[in-house]
């Protein structure tokens, strides 16, 4: 699966040298004195050192960076950019406390829309004293009869208005259809294409530019896209692709999640994704209840979730991908859901053999109760877990939605991001993105400080995931470590005053001051002047 590294178009070709700098490289965290300067020369790191005054004739512009870190790029695993992209222009939810405080801000999103259809997301009614979502008929009433479509925090359930459940054929008759607009299933899946179809493109042009722009003020230089039937569609998928060839900004790569028997594979290559992965969906999200499990839910007894694929969909799957040669993967989240992935993935591996499947490199989306044979499965073959250190962070405290969905016992096994790695598996991370915020350096804490002790990692082995791994995940190997010959993608962080020279997290992130892709700044905050 390894793939060469190509030059986007729009590559600047010159030369810049950055002095003044902490260099976050791999001689550094083990212990050398941090080298102070870098040559960037059309893409690529050509030269790092102390020493730049060779450099100083040479170069088309220099830049002292006064004592700022100079790190990899941040890579996310997992991004679903237009609907982050809508999140950032439009009505966010995630940070509201209450059902009304959610439902004001839905009534003053509507006045502002005037009528035109109304999307949302980020509610979590698990956070809120109600303890419940909104229903259609509050949404009626909150924005005078508009089409509403607020996706929950998972993007697995959503509530909707009676005029979008109107427009819905046979919605009623339908898998997670409730009267009252919650919907989940197949009830959902039918609302919410029903939702994206209403988006133009020129929407989507908009939605897609302010996550790339979003992404690139976070110091993030690449995403893995998941695209698929139901969550995007081919044409948005495809304008994404083309967007990042044709306009500086953070790289981007793509997947599409559906399977080979329904012509996955050829519609990911039409498309030009780089796999039949993604978020093919085997179940659905602990929130919603839809995760698959073994057990029923502890908080809704005889719910044990939805399960949307079969051992035998997925070992099929596999098995062709890893005969053509293109990754596969899948979203999985319930510990049943595991079962059934475990499954597939033994009996592909029997009919292509070990070898062949640990070339393929292939991945799972979430991986959240993998137990410890499972994760054993997956260091035999190869397989990558694209984990999110966040949903720890907003929902593994003690009391919090694992817990209250679950029960103290399985609450506390989830997202084993230690175990994974110690196990030799390859985890890469990312946000999830508009499930959790598309900041890095969130995550890199949340990873550094899990609810679980024993599933702590450390800082450098948390960069190394949000970086590197992220780049191998895709297929991409001897990039996202700042050594001369690589492709110059980093990001530049205000200087820190802790002893090791790392940034301190405790109150979030380091601001970034500019972030370069391919020798190219897609992001400058302005602090730094060239000469």
């Amino acid at each position: 699966m390894a793939r060469d590294f190509a030059a986007p178009s729009w590559q600047a070709h010159r030369k810049l040298l950055i002095t003044g700098a902490v260099i976050y490289t791999p001689a550094y965290r083990f212990g050398s004195a941090a080298p102070t300067a870098m040559l960037v020369d059309s893409g690529s790191i050509t030269w790092i050192g102390n020493d730049p005054v060779h450099h100083l004739g040479s170069a088309d512009a220099i830049v002292d960076v006064q004592g700022a870190l100079v790190m990899p790029g941040f890579v996310d695993a997992h991004v679903h950019a237009t609907s982050t992209g809508l999140t950032l222009l439009g009505l966010d939810l995630t940070d509201t406390s209450s059902l009304a405080e959610a439902l004001a801000l839905i009534s003053a999103a509507a006045r502002e829309a005037k009528g035109a259809v109304l999307l949302g997301h980020g509610w979590d009614e698990t956070r809120w004293p109600e303890g419940r979502a909104p229903t259609s008929t509050e949404l009626d009433r909150a924005t005078w009869g508009s089409i509403v479509y607020l996706s929950r925090i998972d993007v697995h359930s959503a509530v909707v208005s009676s005029a979008l459940l109107a427009q819905l054929t046979g919605v009623k008759q339908a898998a997670g259809f409730r009267p009252d607009g919650l919907l989940s299933r197949q009830a959902h899946h039918q609302a919410r294409e029903a939702a994206l179809d209403s988006i133009g493109t020129g929407q989507r042009a908009l939605a897609q530019r302010t996550t790339r722009a979003h992404a690139a003020a976070q110091g993030i230089v690449a995403f893995h896209e998941m695209a698929g039937p139901t969550i995007s569609s081919p044409a948005d998928l495809r304008e994404l692709l083309e967007l990042a060839a044709v306009e500086p900004g953070p790289l981007v790569c793509g997947y599409w999640g559906e399977l080979a028997s329904n012509g996955g594979i050829e519609q990911a290559l039409a498309l030009g994704a780089i796999g039949a992965a993604g978020d093919l969906f085997v179940d659905g999200a602990i929130g919603s209840r839809t995760a698959c499990l073994r057990h029923s839910y502890a908080d809704e007894s005889g719910t044990d979730g939805a399960q949307y694929l079969t051992a035998a969909d997925i070992a099929d799957h596999v098995t062709k991908a890893t005969d053509a040669g293109v990754q596969a993967g899948f979203h999985v989240i319930g510990d049943r859901a595991s079962d059934l992935v475990i499954a597939g993935l033994t009996a592909a591996a029997k009919r292509c053999g070990v070898p062949a499947m640990r070339a393929a490199g292939h991945r799972l989306e979430h991986a959240e109760m993998l137990d410890d044979q499972q994760i054993a499965v997956l260091g035999q073959l190869g397989v990558i877990a694209s984990m999110q250190p966040m949903f720890d962070a907003l929902w593994g405290a003690p009391g919090g939605m694992y817990e209250q969905r679950l029960g103290v016992g399985r609450a506390i096994k989830m997202n084993r991001l230690a175990d994974v790695s110690a196990a030799g598996v390859l985890l890469a991370m990312g946000s999830d993105s508009p499930v959790t915020a598309m900041d890095p350096w969130l995550a890199v804490r949340a990873a550094t400080n899990h609810h679980q002790v024993g599933q702590r990692l450390t800082f450098d082995a948390a960069i190394d995931s949000h970086t590197v791994s992220g780049w191998q995940a895709a297929g991409y190997f001897g990039v996202g470590q700042l050594v001369a010959g690589a492709p110059a993608h980093l990001a530049v962080w205000q200087g820190s005053d802790s002893a090791a020279g790392f940034p301190d997290l405790t109150d979030g992130g380091p601001k970034c001051l500019r972030t370069i892709v391919a020798g190219t700044t897609v992001f400058d905050s302005g602090d730094l002047a060239e000469r």
